[in-house]
């Protein structure tokens, strides 16, 4: 997938946003009293809070780095990376149109008791013998799909309130001119709404975790990782960068990568530095997947936090079923879950997404059956090897390459329901 874009890096983040490399939490400034309008309003009692954003001292390491670069001639003779055109802003009033992407999504996640009296009312759940639904509740059922909704009474967390925190959000990160931007990228000018779904990861916190044990070194399995996670710095919408959580040896993989080259794992946003990563990350040990997902994300993204800003999205690599494992992964999750209701957050506010690498049998056999667990599928989402998963897709958008149709789906699967329903069994999602 290496081509021409493979070499540009995206723009510098705006000269308003900074990291606190200390707290390794994104920190909001507020912008000048003529940019007002786009700061993100929130929602009352604390909830809604600005979106996270990056910059400052990471933005002057960016900039030395990308100097150092030019300075120096590329092996191979290659000529130094050039900048992207400018994104060209949008009017507030062009936001608009990228509503209807989210509110199935958000409606599924902030009102779990109202998306139950949806699922009896599109078939999908079995209505049940006792027990009525209020006339209010099913006018907001009626509007499920069309606009936000809030549950009678309810006291959880809301992440987004109205359209104008959506609107926000989505102005803050200049989303639809980096879905222009994208769809030219790929020859379909003029066809951007085949990308406006991908409006919904501004919504979302991404994390990558991937898989480097030993036997990832088989085939090209490494090749089909590192293209896919190439892809998603080409189509990503959002102002957030690819943060990568390795399984195996991270943190040692961090210190070197931040160390030798000034890349750091938790913002990566060219390519290039995408590509020394990968050559420098050893390939070597076994498949703790459960365990290490606990101790590289949700421990201190989650666990350790007093509430979510954004909800999340961790997206999984692996080719195989986990071995040697202290933890299991429907535990992790459940523990996960019991501590987001506890703090008055949705249970939904995490979701999981697992691709597999390969051809494993034992793999294929353990992600369907979390795919179909009646515990946590309605969290997670698993894609079977990517050839077989690439023909699956294929239905869903013709106009669109078997790569990018894959693409979408492991950013959308475990959050967007119409992409969730396509591969699952007898299409019984929840």
């Amino acid at each position: 997938m290496a081509g021409y874009y493979s070499s540009l890096p995206p723009p510098l983040p705006p000269k308003d946003r900074q990291i606190d490399q200390n707290q390794n939490q994104y920190q909001y400034q507020s912008p000048p009293q003529s940019q007002q309008q786009y700061q993100y309003q929130g929602a009352q009692n604390g909830y809604g809070s600005p979106p996270p954003q990056y910059g400052g001292q990471q933005q002057q390491q960016q900039q030395q780095y990308y100097q150092q670069q030019q300075q120096q001639q590329y092996q191979g003779g290659m000529p130094p990376p050039r900048h992207e055109t400018t994104l060209m802003p949008a009017p507030r009033e062009d936001y608009a149109k990228l509503l209807p992407y989210t509110y199935l999504t958000l409606n599924i996640l902030q009102n779990p008791e109202l998306f139950k009296e949806y699922l009896i009312s599109i078939g999908k759940k079995r209505k049940p013998l006792f027990g009525s639904t209020s006339k209010q509740e099913k006018q907001l059922v009626s509007q499920f799909s069309s606009r936000l909704v809030a549950e009678p009474g309810s006291r959880m967390k809301r992440y987004y309130w109205n359209d104008e925190d959506l609107m926000n959000v989505f102005l803050n990160d200049q989303c639809l001119p980096r879905i222009r931007r994208t769809a030219c990228r790929f020859g379909l000018q003029g066809k951007e709404y085949l990308f406006y779904d991908l409006c919904q990861i501004c919504l979302f916190d991404v994390y990558f975790y991937i898989d480097n044990s030993g036997s990832m070194g088989a085939g090209k399995r490494l090749e089909q990782l590192q293209t896919f996670l190439q892809l998603f710095i080409k189509v990503n919408p959002s102002t957030q960068p690819l943060r990568l959580r390795i399984m195996n040896n991270h943190a040692q993989i961090a210190e070197l990568c931040l160390s030798q080259f000034g890349i750091d794992l938790n913002c990566i946003t060219t390519e290039e530095q995408l590509d020394m990563v990968f050559n420098v990350m050893s390939i070597a040990g076994v498949t703790p997947l459960a365990s290490q997902l606990y101790d590289l994300i949700i421990k201190p993204q989650i666990l350790q936090k007093p509430y979510l800003v954004k909800p999340m999205l961790i997206v999984m690599f692996t080719d195989g079923a986990p071995y040697r494992d202290s933890k299991t992964l429907e535990d992790v999750i459940l523990q996960t879950q019991s501590y987001l209701v506890s703090h008055g957050m949705p249970k939904k506010s995490v979701c999981y997404q697992i691709a597999q690498i390969g051809d494993d049998k034992d793999a294929s056999d353990y992600l369907d059956f979390l795919d179909n667990n009646r515990m946590i599928g309605d969290v997670i989402d698993c894609t079977s090897p990517i050839e077989r998963e690439m023909n699956q897709m294929a239905r869903k958008n013709t106009e669109l390459s078997n790569e990018i149709n894959y693409v979408k789906k492991l950013l959308l699967g475990a959050i967007d329901m119409t992409y969730d329903s396509m591969d699952e069994i007898h299409h019984q999602v929840y």
